[in-house]
C-alpha cells in the first residue's frame, strides 16, 4: 500500500465513499494528475492527499494538473483545498464553466448559496485561492486551462522523459452543441433586481462533463466522468463515439461513467473505444432517493467485462419497519445508527513496456469486484 509506483509505472487510483469520486493518475516520471475531489465522510480530510503523502509523494512539486470534470459536488468536495495543497499545478474545468453567465452565479451565489456543499460554493473558494496566488508576486501564475471536445491538454516534451515513456491527455468533451445548452441554463439561472434567488439546480452539468483520453506509449486509459447520452446526436456518448477526429485506439481500462448507471452507458463506448474485457472502475452513488449503480446496471456491466471493480458498497435506504418491530428493537438496544461508509480504493498498475499491458489491480477499504 506505502510503496510510490516505479518512474516507468503507470497508476490509476479511485478513491470513492458512497458519495464522492476522485481519481488519481501517475503516467511515469513523477508527474501526477488529480481528476475530481471527494472527502472522507468522518474525517472530512482528501484521501487523495492522505495516500501521496503515504508514498511519500509530495503533492505542491509532482501534481501537474488537477481537473475538474464538472461542477456537481460529489465531484468537486474538497477540491479548493487539493488547488491550495498543489501549488504547481494548473487547474483545468469544461469550458462550459468559461462562460460570463457561471463566473456570474460564482459571484451572485458562491458566498451565500443555498446549498450547503454545493459546487458552485467550491469553485468560489478556488476562484479565491487562484486570485490570492495571482496577487501574490512571490507565487507563479499558472493560466486555467478549459477543455473542450478534441484538446490535448496536457503533453510530455522529449527532454523531460526520464524512465517513462511519451504521455498525451486529451479532453473528449464537452462538445460545442452541449456547451451552448449549458450557457443557456446559465443565463436563465441569474438573479434579477428585486427578486429572490432562484435554488442553484441546472439539469446539464453531468452532460457538459469532461471525458478524459489517457495515452502513454501504447497504453490507453479511458475516463468517463459523469457523461451522459441523450436524445441530442451532438451532445453525449454519440458525439464521441461518432467523430472522426477524435484519438485512435482501445483503451485497456474504463473508468465507467456516472456511477455505472445506464443513462452514462453507450454499447459503441464497450465495443470501439475498449479492449475486450477491459479494466472498469467506478464508484457508487447514494443520496436522497437514488442509489447507484442498481442490479441491473451491475448486470449490464458484467456482461461486458469480467474485470469490474466498484470503490465501496451500495447502501440502499432503510425500509420502514412494522411497528411492533420497532417498538422491539427500540426496547432492546438504546440507538440505532446507520453504517457510515467507508472511502475505498481501487489501484490499477502496470508498466507498458513489460510486453502484456495487464493491469495489476489491488483494493482497500470496502474496494470490491463486480459478480453477476
Amino acid at each position: 500500500m506505502n510503496r510510490a509506483p516505479s518512474l516507468d509505472e503507470i497508476e490509476v487510483s479511485v478513491f470513492g465513499p458512497g458519495y464522492g469520486e476522485c481519481i488519481l493518475i501517475h503516467v511515469g516520471d513523477n508527474k501526477w494528475f488529480i481528476i475530481d475531489s471527494c472527502i472522507e465522510p468522518k474525517s472530512k480530510e482528501l484521501p487523495v492527499l492522505n495516500y501521496l503523502e503515504q508514498i511519500g509523494v509530495e503533492p505542491s512539486d509532482a501534481v501537474k494538473m488537477i481537473i475538474a470534470t464538472h461542477w456537481h459536488d460529489d465531484h468537486v468536495r474538497g477540491i479548493s483545498t487539493l488547488v491550495e495543497s498543489c501549488r504547481s499545478a494548473q487547474f483545468c474545468l469544461s469550458s462550459a464553466l468559461r462562460a460570463k453567465e457561471f463566473l456570474t452565479l460564482i459571484a451572485a451565489y458562491g458566498k451565500r448559496t443555498m446549498m450547503v456543499n454545493s459546487g458552485v460554493k467550491e469553485f468560489s473558494k478556488v476562484i479565491d485561492v487562484l486570485q490570492t496566488r495571482r496577487n501574490n508576486p512571490k507565487e507563479k501564475a499558472i493560466p486555467l486551462k478549459y477543455a473542450i471536445a478534441d484538446r490535448c491538454l496536457w503533453s510530455t516534451k522529449p527532454n523531460e522523459l526520464e524512465k517513462g515513456q511519451a504521455c498525451k491527455i486529451y479532453s473528449l468533451s464537452p462538445s460545442d452543441a452541449a456547451i451552448l445548452l449549458t450557457h443557456k441554463a446559465f443565463a436563465n439561472l441569474l438573479p434579477q433586481i428585486g427578486q429572490p434567488k432562484n435554488r442553484l439546480f441546472v439539469n446539464s452539468p453531468n452532460h457538459v462533463a469532461v471525458v478524459l483520453w489517457i495515452e502513454v506509449g501504447d497504453l490507453f486509459i479511458l475516463l468517463g466522468s459523469d457523461l451522459e447520452e441523450t436524445s441530442d446526436p451532438q451532445t453525449g456518448w454519440s458525439v464521441i463515439v461518432g467523430s472522426t477526429t477524435s484519438v485512435q485506439g482501445k483503451a485497456s481500462l474504463f473508468k465507467i461513467p456516472h456511477h455505472g448507471s445506464k443513462n452514462g452507458d453507450h454499447p459503441d463506448v464497450w465495443s470501439l473505444m475498449l479492449e475486450a474485457q477491459p479494466v472498469a472502475v467506478l464508484t457508487p452513488f447514494s443520496r436522497g432517493q437514488v442509489h447507484l449503480p442498481t442490479f441491473q446496471d451491475i448486470s449490464r456491466i458484467c456482461t461486458h467485462t469480467e474485470n469490474a471493480y466498484m470503490t465501496a458498497f451500495k447502501r440502499s435506504k432503510i425500509k420502514k419497519r412494522d411497528k411492533m418491530v420497532e417498538k422491539m428493537i427500540q426496547q432492546t438496544v438504546k440507538s440505532i445508527k446507520p453504517i457510515p461508509y467507508s472511502t475505498g480504493q481501487i489501484r490499477c498498475r502496470i508498466k507498458p513496456d513489460n510486453g502484456t499491458n495487464t493491469w495489476q489491480v489491488e483494493l482497500f477499504g470496502e474496494a470490491h469486484k463486480l459478480y453477476l
